[in-house]
């Protein structure tokens, strides 16, 4: 089993949709549908996305984004 530690950048790429990276950051994080991969982010790295997230996007954008990646990322 692969295990992989996304930087808080990558995330943020795909949730604010960053261009030009964000091809290649949902690139990357796709690798976690793999069932051989397993991902990984800091536990600071949480609260940091949010809230430059939230300084990009609007608080209710960053909030509902976030809330569906932990959602979809933990198989609910």
């Amino acid at each position: 089993m692969r295990r992989v530690l996304f930087d808080s950048d990558v995330l943020l790429d795909v949730l604010a949709e960053r261009q030009p990276f964000f091809v290649a950051s949902a690139r990357a994080l796709n690798a976690v549908t793999q069932p051989q991969v397993q991902g990984y982010i800091s536990g600071h790295a949480v609260t940091n996305i949010f809230y430059i997230l939230r300084r990009q996007v609007g608080r209710e954008t960053a909030r509902s984004a976030f809330i569906k990646f932990i959602a979809a990322s933990s198989g609910c």
